[in-house]
């Protein structure tokens, strides 16, 4: 018998995270450049270059020089796979670590009884061989599927890959979901697999000006980070989840100046 309990649940349990953890993230700064002294002084890092200082975004105008352009700098600066590699890989775990939670839950909770837990991955071979069109709601297969695939989008495209490559990470992703913890519960889905990473790009490219607005403006409010949260929450649970552990990464910094020219800055953190 097909249960769809167990992902509506972890997606339940998703949203009130990102909306427990969205107020701290408001409150961070936009930038933190040096803030550790362990990283040496200004004077390990060589002459510095005086530059011209950047400019308030002001209202949103998409003939301004200032606005950046789409198709952002970070694609020339290069593809950053070994930070699109561990979004991927924290991903996945998230799925994994749910799927544990409900098989040691009771089975008034997860609706798994002996049998099922016992069959776990004979259900999922057999699921994954039948993919079909599924009787879900509008608003699961049309809204929350593409949202979901527009945080993908974001994703990808935070991490230096260009329209193109975000459309197929978002695709794959949702084919990782589908046919992977997703399929342990039911078979996977027509509609998802096409909704997830089209509507994603659609919706990802909409709102992208947008986000790069907001990251023009010297001094954002609440409300910006908050938008860049939901924008992209899979960046905002990472980058969370990363800093708990200490994990080593880069931080690249987009610094939008006049004639849509841009500064990258990488720290690798200790």
């Amino acid at each position: 018998m097909v249960r769809r309990a167990p992902t509506r649940v972890a997606a339940i349990v998703a949203l009130l995270v990102l909306l427990r953890a969205a107020p701290a993230f408001a409150q961070a700064p936009t930038y933190v450049l040096l803030p550790d002294k362990s990283l040496g002084s200004l004077d390990a890092f060589g002459t510095l270059e005086p530059v011209e200082p950047v400019e308030s975004a002001g209202g949103l105008d998409f003939l301004s020089p200032l606005y950046p352009a789409p198709e952002t700098e970070s694609v020339k600066w290069g593809r950053d796979w070994l930070g699109i590699g561990r979004d991927t890989a924290l991903i996945f775990s998230y799925q994994v670590v749910t799927i544990t939670m409900f098989y040691f839950l009771p089975e008034s909770v997860s609706k798994w009884n002996a049998e099922d837990k016992m069959n776990l991955f004979q259900r999922w071979w057999h699921n994954v061989q039948s993919p079909h069109w599924d009787h879900d709601s509008f608003a699961i297969n049309y809204i929350g599927h593409p949202y979901f695939g527009s945080a993908y989008y974001a994703r990808a495209r935070e991490r230096g890959f260009g329209e193109l490559d975000s459309f197929v990470y978002a695709a794959l992703a949702s084919a990782m979901y589908e046919f992977g913890t997703e399929a342990l519960f039911e078979k996977p889905s027509y509609q998802d697999l096409i909704s997830t990473p089209i509507g994603g790009a659609l919706i990802g490219l909409a709102l992208e000006p947008i986000r790069s607005w907001i990251k023009l403006k010297p001094d954002p409010k609440w409300y910006d980070q908050l938008f860049l949260a939901a924008t992209d929450p899979i960046g905002l649970l990472n980058g969370m989840f990363e800093r708990a552990l200490g994990i080593k990464s880069d931080l690249r910094v987009d610094l939008g100046q006049g004639n849509r020219i841009y500064v990258q800055l990488r720290l690798n953190w200790n």
